[in-house]
């Protein structure tokens, strides 16, 4: 179906609808976007990637795409999808299927496998560990799964759970233990490997170090108290301070 813009279809909607839980506030914002706009055409990468707004908005394919909101696998009784919802840019929403779904098929949903439902305390959406490590003390955990090679924020006053590129928080980590082997910076699932060596206090500093940095979500007020804490401040000026 190439015909901009359109509305979604029973088949569309319905995958993407299951990554996004409603009775997580975050995610239910979403659903209710994702039910009033239309598919304005293609993304970047062709078949199966496209954009979601308003009509009359327009893709601008020059401008990068958001960091993902959320991704899953999604397991029918026709057919396995992977699914992938972009964070709203520019009042649009950007989301990949692959294989994109027959919109005349129906499809029966055997098993869904996704970030979105994680809370804390629960295993991770694969059924192993996590390791919690606190930001904030209030709204934000950092959570690793080892064994599934992620890492994601969990937001509590949301629900959402953020996936965190793992080469640019391990990039950050290797800077604050003042790495300078390249070799180190081209294996970043030895985080996984070596995690139980890292502190606590290095991974919440790397943690806030890759916000500042890459201008993803705003701990600029934890980095400031920190820095300004009498007994701490001149060894967490040394953290933050680039080579």
């Amino acid at each position: 179906m190439k015909e901009f813009p359109r509305k979604l279809n029973d088949a569309e909607m319905n995958l993407l609808l299951l990554l996004l839980p409603e009775n997580k506030s975050g995610y239910a914002k979403y659903r209710k976007l994702i039910r009033e706009f239309f598919v304005l055409g293609e993304g970047r990468f062709g078949e199966g990637n496209y954009f979601l707004g308003n009509v009359g908005d327009e893709i601008e394919l020059e401008i990068s795409s958001s960091p993902i909101l959320t991704s899953g696998i999604v397991t029918t009784d026709k057919a396995t999808f992977e699914i992938s919802i972009n964070e709203i840019q520019d009042n649009k929403i950007e989301y990949s299927i692959s294989p994109y779904p027959d919109e005349n098929e129906i499809y029966k949903v055997e098993r869904v496998v996704t970030l979105s439902d994680w809370i804390p305390g629960k295993k991770s959406p694969d059924g192993s560990k996590v390791k919690l490590f606190s930001i904030d003390g209030m709204n934000y955990i950092l959570a690793i799964a080892p064994t599934d090679h992620k890492i994601w924020l969990y937001e509590k006053s949301s629900g959402i759970n953020y996936p965190i590129p793992v080469s640019n928080f391990y990039n950050e980590l290797l800077r604050l233990k003042r790495e300078t082997r390249k070799e180190f910076y081209q294996k970043p699932n030895k985080l996984f490997e070596e995690l139980d060596t890292f502190s606590e206090a290095e991974i919440v500093l790397a943690f806030l170090m890759y916000c500042k940095y890459k201008r993803r979500f705003n701990f600029d007020y934890l980095i400031d108290r920190l820095l300004t804490e009498p007994k701490k401040k001149k060894s967490f000026f040394s953290f933050f301070r680039r080579k």
